[in-house]
C-alpha cells in the first residue's frame, strides 16, 4: 500500500472517529432534525475544544464566541440605529410600519441568550428583526457585558440601566411607556424577568417608575437552585452536555475558576437542605408543581434525595447560598408578593430543552396567583429553536416564533 493511500485511510478514518465521539443523537420527531442534528454536534464540538482549552489553563469560553456580522440584508424600510443608553451599547429597530405613527406605540426590550458568556446583538440580530417585522414594535437589544470576564452583576446592571434609560427616553422612539415589554432567551430570559422584578421593587419605593406591560421569555433558565428537573435530569445531553449549565453559572457569579464545582452543582448538592431560608425556596420548585401532563415517569428529584457537599469552604458555600436568594440571579425563587405583580407573562419551552421545567414552574406559579401567565409548548423541540427558526423562514420554528410574537402584539394590543 502506497504511502499516499495510507495516509488517505488514516485520515479518513481519523474523520470517522472524530464524528462519532461528537455525535450526539437527537429524538427522530424533531423537526428540520438534520439541520438540528448538525447544529448539536457542531456544540459537542466547541464543548471538546472548550474542555481542551480549559484543561490547558485557558480560558474555555473562546470557542462560543465567533465574530459574527449584522445582517447586511434589511426588510425594506427597516432602520436600525445603534444608541448609548444607560452606558450600555444598544441597537434600536424600527420597522417600516412604526415610522410616521402619530402615537406613541409599543416596543420590546429584548435580551440576548448565551448562558451570559457569550452571545451578542449580531447573533440574535435574525431574531431582532423578525420580532419587529411580525409585532411592528421597537425592539431595542442591549449589548451587555459578559461573564467570566464581567461577572454578575455587571451583565444584570448593564440590561436594567439600558432598559430605565429607554424608559425613560421612550419619547424619543416614539414609544408608549406603558406598552413595553421585556423579552429574552435562555440566559437573556432570566436577565428580562429578573430586571422586571429590579423595577418592581424599585417601585416600591419610587411610585414613579413604570412597570413593563409584560414579560415574553424563550426557554428561560430561571433558578440555580434544583439542577435535578424532570427535564434537566432527561434531557441535559442534548444542549448541555459536560455539566454545560452549571458552568455557565459558576462563570456568572465569579466562580468560572472552579470548574469542578459543576459537578457539585448538577448534583444539588450544593443546596445545604438543613437551611430554613433553602428549604422554603426548593417548595417553588419542587417537582410535585409539574402538572401531569408534562411529567416524564422515572425517579422525582426532591429535597430529601439532595447530598448535601460539607467538604466546600465557608467563602463558596456563602456564595452559593446567596446566589440561590438573590432574586436579580434567581427570579422564578422571588416573593409571592412581588411575583404577583408582574402584571401578563408568556413563555415558551420546548419539550426536549433541559431548562423546560422552569418555563413551565413560573407559568403554573403565576396562574396559582391569580395572575396572568400563558404557556406556548413545542411538544417535539430542543432548545434554542427561537434563533434558529429566525433563520429558517417557512420552518415549523419560524411559524412557531410567529406565533410567540403574535400573543405579544395581541397582548399589549389590547390593553
Amino acid at each position: 500500500m502506497g504511502i499516499l493511500k495510507k495516509f488517505g485511510l488514516t485520515v479518513a478514518a481519523s474523520v470517522v472517529l472524530f464524528g462519532y465521539i461528537i455525535h450526539r443523537p437527537i429524538p427522530h420527531d424533531v423537526p428540520h432534525r438534520f439541520k438540528y442534528q448538525m447544529l448539536i454536534n457542531l456544540q459537542s464540538m466547541l464543548e471538546l475544544l472548550a474542555t481542551a482549552t480549559e484543561k490547558l489553563g485557558y480560558s474555555r469560553w473562546w470557542p462560543y464566541r465567533p465574530s459574527i456580522p449584522f445582517p447586511s440584508t434589511l426588510p425594506d424600510g427597516m432602520k436600525v440605529e445603534n444608541e448609548m443608553l444607560g452606558g450600555v451599547e444598544t441597537v434600536i429597530i424600527t420597522p417600516r410600519s412604526f415610522q410616521g405613527k402619530r402615537e406613541p406605540g409599543p416596543a420590546i426590550i429584548f435580551i440576548h441568550g448565551g448562558g451570559w458568556v457569550m452571545g451578542s446583538i449580531n447573533g440574535t440580530a435574525t431574531l431582532l428583526i423578525q420580532a419587529a417585522e411580525e409585532t411592528g414594535f421597537v425592539v431595542m437589544s442591549p449589548e451587555y457585558r459578559l461573564a467570566p470576564e464581567h461577572p454578575f452583576p455587571a451583565p444584570y446592571d448593564d440590561c436594567m440601566n439600558s432598559t430605565i434609560s429607554f424608559m425613560k427616553s421612550s419619547k424619543r422612539f416614539n414609544v408608549d411607556p406603558k406598552r413595553i415589554i421585556l423579552s429574552g432567551d435562555s440566559a437573556g430570559g432570566n436577565l428580562a424577568m429578573a430586571v422586571y422584578i429590579g423595577l418592581i421593587e424599585m417601585q416600591a419605593s419610587d411610585p414613579t417608575v413604570k412597570l413593563p406591560a409584560m414579560q415574553a421569555l424563550m426557554n428561560p433558565l430561571l433558578q440555580p437552585l434544583n439542577f435535578m428537573t424532570s427535564s434537566y435530569q432527561h434531557y441535559r445531553e442534548l444542549m448541555f452536555m459536560n455539566n454545560l449549565a452549571p458552568k455557565f453559572l459558576l462563570a456568572y457569579i465569579g466562580l468560572n475558576d472552579r470548574p469542578e464545582l459543576a459537578d457539585v452543582v448538577a448534583r444539588n448538592s450544593h443546596v445545604d437542605k438543613s437551611d430554613v431560608e433553602l428549604k422554603e425556596k426548593w417548595n417553588l420548585v419542587s417537582p410535585s408543581l409539574i402538572p401531569d401532563k408534562y411529567k416524564q415517569g422515572g425517579k422525582v428529584f426532591e429535597l430529601d434525595d439532595v447530598v448535601y457537599d460539607d467538604t466546600l469552604d465557608g467563602d463558596v458555600r456563602k456564595l452559593m447560598k446567596q446566589m440561590i436568594l438573590n432574586t436579580k440571579i434567581s427570579p422564578l425563587l422571588a416573593s409571592n408578593k412581588i411575583i404577583s405583580k408582574i402584571k401578563k407573562t408568556l413563555v415558551l419551552v420546548c419539550e426536549y430543552d433541559p431548562l423546560r421545567d422552569d418555563g413551565i414552574l413560573l407559568v403554573e406559579r403565576i396562574r396559582s396567583l391569580g395572575g396572568s401567565a400563558e404557556l406556548q409548548h413545542l411538544p417535539t423541540s430542543l432548545h434554542g429553536v427561537s434563533n434558529m427558526g429566525a433563520a429558517l423562514p417557512g420552518s415549523y420554528y419560524h411559524q412557531q416564533n410567529k406565533i410567540f410574537f403574535k400573543t405579544v402584539k395581541d397582548a399589549v394590543s389590547t390593553d
